[in-house]
Parts: C-alpha cells; structure tokens; sequence
C-alpha cells in the first residue's frame, strides 16, 4: 500500500468512527444505529457523507456492531457472577447505558489505542488529537473561538468537528454552515474538510456548507482547494478559488464543480437580512425551514418556483410567511400545528 492509500485508509476509517460516536451518543434520537435510514436528525449529512463512497456505510456498521458487542461483552462480564433477576432476563443489551459505554470504549480508541505505522519506531497517537465537537441547534446561531484565536460562526443545525496539535488545525463540517476568520500561524496551515474537499488558507475568512452538497465562498482570501471524492470527468483534482467566487458541488459520485460570481446575498446570512433576486420561493423557503421547527408549505406546489425580489430576515419565519404570502397574494393557514400553509385566499 502506497503513503498516499494508506493515510486516505485511515482519514476513510477516522470519518466512519466520528459518524459512529455520534449516532451512539444520541440514543435518544435515534434508538438503533444500525437503522441506516432512520437517524434522526443526523439522517441529511450521513446519506450526503454515505453516498460518496459505497464502502463508508459498511465501514461504519462493522464500526457500530464492533462497539455494540463490546457493550455487550461488557454486560455480561459484569452480570456473571450475579444470580440474573427476573425483571432483567429480557432486558435488550443495548440500552442508553451500554451505548454510553460502547461510546466511551470508542473515545478511548480515538484517544490513541492504536498504533501509528512509519520509519521509527511505534508511538501512541496522543489524545490532543481527538476531535473536539461543536455544535448548534435548529434556529441556533453562534460564534466560536478556537484555541488558535480563529473565529467561527456557526449557522442553523451546524457540527463541527475541530483537531489543534502543534502541527495541524483541521475542521471537519459534517453539516451545516460556518464563517471561519483564521488567525495567522505561518507553521500551521488551516484545513476545513467536507463532503470529499480540503479547504486550505493561512489567514483569512471564508463559507463552508455542507448540505446536500458543498458551497464554498471566500470573502477576503484565496483558498486552496483538493478533491478527494469522485468528480465529473475532465474536472480538475486541484483548484483555486478567490473572493467573489463561488463554488458549487452536489453530492454523489462523479458531481460536476461549478464556479461562478458570488450573489450579494450569498455572504448576508451572517446578519440575517438577505436580499433575494429573483430566487425561486421554494428556496427561500428551504432557508427559512432551516432556522425553525415551525414549517412553510405552499399548498400549491407549482408556485415554488415563481422568484421573488425582496429584502427578508430569513431567521424569522413569520415575516418569511407574510412576506411570501403578500407577493403571492395567498393567506396563511395556523390551523395545523407547527406549519404555515400558504393558501389561496377564501
């Protein structure tokens, strides 16, 4: 196996064990793990992360099932020498308990319980290369300091996950959005991974999202760009991009880069307000659903693609719904709980 392989073999298995430490650490979303299509609030980035290579769904249910066994194990090491209670004869072994200690079994693994090939000899991966999580909320807007001093605001249903050692700074976006302004560090370059790209700058700020595909948009640096995951044919492995561009990238395999100018509103969800022309109403709506529990439907599709020229704080989805519905020219029904149909007038 060639250096390259190998270190794209481990970065494929890292990614799987991260996706299982946290599906196992929201039992209460998500009941079974292994359910591939029902996990819950993870369920968007973890098809967009799956689909790009057929092996990473597998990679991590070997992952799951290795941990759930070593709950298990874990069990019945501690119930051997008890007499077994008749309540307990038919309790499942994967309760939120045993998940949790699957869970902390798998952090001490990513702590460094294994070993690091090379020219010298074996050494523990040291724990200050874990990967430290943050994460916000439906409608949660937040900025965070890294220990670096970089800044990151993190957008609506955002999870990150951050590495600081004395030789790499790397962020990895599972889902979500996020405004990363970089502090300088000539040693240290700053990488941000997802959906199969590597984003590098020394200093700087910049846009990464990651939802159901990628978007990239510098706002005053110039990134660097490589391509681990299956592009169209003839696309380039590498790329450049500089402020005032943006880049597009769909999920799946053998997605085609598309380059264009970056629309004013594209950097605007910062504040909040952003100026939509001539946006089709059913993305601005898709973007305002995201801020909210509460929901916007058109009780007539075909409208959603009519476009809209106005100014809208998109994290507010009642003025999103009196907005819509006014150019519409449509009422709103609250008759049904948590949705704001947009309906014809009666």
């Amino acid at each position: 196996m060639t250096d390259s392989s190998a270190a794209q073999a481990e970065r494929d298995w890292q990614e799987a064990m991260e996706w299982a430490m946290t599906i196992l650490g929201d039992p209460k979303s998500i009941p079974d793990p292994l359910a591939l299509d029902r996990l819950g609030p993870h369920q968007a980035a973890f098809s967009a992360w799956a689909v790009d290579d057929p092996a990473r769904a597998a990679r991590y249910v070997g992952i799951v099932q290795d941990m759930l066994e070593a709950g298990d194990d874990a069990a019945r090491d501690g119930l051997r020498s008890r007499k077994p209670q008749p309540q307990m004869q038919h309790r499942m072994s994967r309760s939120p308990a045993l998940l949790a200690a699957s869970l902390a079994l798998l952090l001490l693994t990513a702590a460094g319980i294994w070993w690091r090939s090379g020219d010298t000899s074996p050494s523990l991966i040291a724990q200050s290369e874990a990967r430290t999580p943050i994460e916000t909320r439906i409608g949660e807007v937040r900025t965070e300091r890294l220990e670096d001093g970089t800044s990151v605001l993190l957008d609506t249903d955002t999870l990150l996950l951050v590495t600081m050692t004395a030789t790499q700074r790397r962020v990895e976006v599972k889902r979500g959005r996020a405004r990363f302004t970089v502090a300088q560090d000539a040693r240290r370059p700053f990488v941000v991974h997802g959906a199969g790209t590597d984003v590098t700058t020394k200093s700087g700020s910049f846009d990464v999202t990651v939802r159901e595909g990628l978007r990239l948009n510098p706002v005053d640096t110039l990134l660097d760009l490589s391509f681990a995951r299956a592009l169209a044919d003839g696309q380039a492995r590498r790329l450049q991009l500089r402020p005032g561009q943006l880049l597009t990238l769909k999920a799946g395999q053998g997605a085609q880069i598309s380059v264009i100018s970056a629309p004013r509103s594209e950097q605007q969800w910062v504040t909040g307000v952003k100026s939509f022309d001539n946006v089709p109403i059913s993305d601005v709506i898709a973007e305002a659903n995201s801020y909210s529990e509460t929901k916007i439907e058109l009780a007539t599709p075909a409208l959603g693609p009519r476009e809209i020229f106005a100014d809208i704080d998109i994290r507010d989805i009642e003025r999103v719904a009196h907005a819509i519905s006014a150019f519409l020219d449509v009422d709103i029904d609250r008759s049904h709980p948590g949705k704001l149909i947009l309906c014809a007038k009666k």
